[in-house]
This record gives structure tokens, sequence and C-alpha cells, in this order.
């Protein structure tokens, strides 16, 4: 080929090469407008630049990449209760369906991140008129802070009920996002008392309103008054009224499944192996205690909620059911790498006195047996859910139930569907 036929022929090339460089350059962010998704042709096809480059940016903008991550609708519920005498029979039932409860909030689609939170109330006079606990997303907190609530003193109409709504109104950590579902459940047998003092009832009902928060009612019994401001604050607030029995009618509902895994649930629990100070491992090991006494229904339901709420492990292993580390802890067995960054006054007990190799193989051996159990639970909790929707039948008029019916009313709005 001589020079000049050489030439005609590179001559398209060059204009082409030359036009998409142009293209790019007049859409470049220096010179005020939006670059293209699109890269750039690849080295050696000038010839190919402007078919190639043009129609795959609009494919190239809409992949999987460029796609922000699904964002869980978000709950946060805060239980009002009644902790006078009288209200003995729901606060062991409570305590019995805490799990269940949450576990059934966790059902909706898409699954909901949920936080609880807790408030007793008596009145004056009595050992204590509230006592609460903030709003936390490890319903291990929430269980250990309900187990401290006992009924007690009463004895008499009304109850600092104000004082008990206003404190969970204003006193807790609720979010400030108007997307997230904000809801308290009152419940009590006793109406109001009035006293002189900034907890007025009808004051707080209005502010839970002024902060988005839903306020449904269970009224415990048959008192008249106690239903007429129960009813108040419900309508105020767009909640749900609803009566139940005295003790609060729950039942337990057993399953082939529970004793399994209570079984594995107290076997997970064994399997950590808590970092820090001495008195924080004797905290957290008496927290992983409680869990693996639990009842068995309570036990099952607790695996059944973890696996459904928290996430799935380093390359693909079921969700954790153990406890979570608190206060600064490191279970190690939940994150062997930690174990390099350990001091020495802060290995767990089990650790000290053997060599950095023994550490290291007792760590690893741990939570290879964690991983076998977490898979054996993960296939009795799915097994479990499917034997209960095919055979339990829910009691309608039970504080559980109630629960649920609020929840459902309100979480429809923001997208949560049961």
């Amino acid at each position: 080929m001589d020079l000049k036929s050489l030439t005609r022929a590179a001559l398209p090339a060059a204009l082409a090469t030359a036009l998409s460089a142009a293209l790019v350059l007049a859409e470049s962010p220096a010179l005020g407008r939006s670059a293209p998704a699109a890269s750039a042709a690849p080295a050696g096809r000038a010839n190919a630049a402007v078919p190639a480059v043009a129609p795959a940016a609009p494919q190239q903008a809409q992949g999987p990449q460029s796609q922000a991550p699904a964002v869980r609708p978000r709950i946060e519920v805060v239980f009002v209760l009644d902790t006078t005498g009288s209200m003995s029979g729901l606060l062991e039932g409570a305590k019995r369906k805490i799990y269940s409860i949450a576990s059934r909030i966790a059902q909706g689609r898409p699954t909901p991140h949920l936080k609880v939170g807790l408030v007793a109330y008596r009145d004056v006079g009595d050992d204590y008129v509230t006592k609460r606990f903030d709003l936390s997303d490890d319903l291990d907190t929430v269980f250990a802070h309900l187990r401290q609530f006992e009924a007690g003193g009463g004895g008499d109409t009304p109850e600092h009920v104000g004082r008990g709504l206003g404190e969970a109104v204003s006193k807790l950590s609720w979010s400030q996002d108007r997307e997230v579902m904000k809801a308290i459940f009152l419940v009590g047998d006793a109406p109001p008392a009035q006293r002189n003092d900034d907890w007025d009832f009808k004051v707080w009902a209005k502010k839970a309103r002024d902060k988005h928060i839903v306020v449904n009612t269970v009224r415990c019994g048959g008192d008249a008054e106690t239903e007429v401001s129960w009813r108040y604050v419900a309508k105020l607030t767009d909640g749900t009224f609803d009566s139940i029995d005295q003790s609060g009618g729950m039942v337990a509902v057993a399953t082939p499944y529970d004793a399994e895994l209570a079984k594995v649930n107290a076997e997970l629990a064994a399997k950590t192996l808590y970092t820090g100070r001495k008195e924080v491992q004797a905290a957290n090991k008496a927290r992983a205690a409680t869990m693996a006494e639990l009842a068995p229904e309570a036990a099952a339901e607790r695996i059944s909620y973890m696996k459904k709420t928290r996430g799935s492990g380093s390359a693909g292993a079921p969700a954790s059911s153990a406890p979570k580390a608190v206060g600064g802890a490191v279970d190690l067995v939940e994150a062997p790498a930690a174990l390099a960054d350990v001091r020495a006054d802060e290995l767990p007990t089990e650790l000290q006195g053997l060599s950095q190799e023994a550490r290291v193989a007792k760590v690893k051996a741990l939570s290879e047996e964690k991983k076998a159990l977490e898979k054996k639970a993960e296939k009795l909790a799915a097994e479990r859910e499917a034997w209960l929707a095919k055979n339990a039948t829910q009691k309608e008029d039970a504080f559980d139930a109630n629960v649920m019916k609020g929840v459902k009313a309100q979480a429809a709005r923001y997208g949560v569907t049961y």
C-alpha cells in the first residue's frame, strides 16, 4: 500500500477519534455540564469510538453497582406499663412473650429494624413512681430490663399515668425522622391521677401527638374511668384502644421444636469468650446465663427473632444468635481476629494462662462449633415457623395480639405489610 492509500484508510479513524474526544470535552464537568456515565473506548479501537460509547451509557448507569442499597423501615415501640400489684399477671406474661411480640413485628415486609423501650409507673408513695429504659435494638437487653419489673404497691386508684406517659414521650431517644414509625403501648387498669406537677396526662397526650407518636392503649380489667382516659389519648394520637382480661390473656404455644431450640439457645450462650475488665466479663457472662435459662417457648422465639433480624455472618455464615457483647467487651468467638489486639489483663478467664497458639486454637474451635450450632438453629427456627403457620391460632383478646393489631394498623402507613 502506498502512502496516499494509507492516508485515505487512516483518515476516517482519526476523524472518529477526534469527534469522540470533542464529545467528551463538551460534556466535561469543567465546562459546566454533567459527564456521561460511560467510560472511554478501549485503546486500539478508535474506529469504533462513537458507536461503542454513546449507546452503552444508559445501560451502565442503570447497572446493579449504581443502585443504592435498600433501606430497612424503622419501627420504635415503647411499652408504658402499670407495675402495681394488680398487674402481676400481665407483667409475667409480657416477660414470657416479649421475644414472641418482637418476632412477630419482625415478620413485616420489608423486615423492619426494631427498637424497644420500657417505662414502668406506679404512684406517689410507692417504692418508685417511674422506672425507664431507653430504646434499644438489642432485645436481650430489653428482656433483661423487663425482668427487673415486678408488680407491687398500688392497692388504690388512680395511678400516676401522666408521668409514665410523659417520661416515655420526653425522656427517651426517639428518632426525629418523620419516616420512622413511633408508637407507645400504654397498658394499665387504673385511671390517671391528678397531681400538682408537670406530668398532666392530657398535656402529655397532646405532646405525643405533636411529636407524631401514636399512643395505643390497652385497658386491663373493666374500670370505666380508665376506659375514658385510654380512649381519649388513643383517639387524639390516631392509636387503637383495646380492653383485655386483667391477667393479659397470654397463652403459651408449644411446638415440637421448642425443646431442641431451647437446648441450642443454651449451648450458643455458652459458646462465648468475653474480653474486658473482670466486672465487664462477669456482667456479660451473667447476661448470657440469663438467656440460657429461658423457658422453651421464649428461647425458641428468641432464636427465631435473631434469625430474622440479624444479618448473615462472613462468607454466608448463618446470623448470630449469641447474646451481643455489652459494656465495651468483645466476644472472641464472634470476632476471632480481635484476639491479637486484646490486652493480657483483659483476656477472657478461659484463655488466661494459655500460650498464644493455644489461645488461637481454642477460639477457632469454639467458633467452628458455634457455626454448626447456628446452622442447626436456623433450620429448626424455619421448621418451627412453618409449623406455627399451619397449626397455631392466635388468641385475639390477649395482650400480644393487641400489640400486633396496633403495629399492623400503623406499619402499613410506613410501607410495612404483614
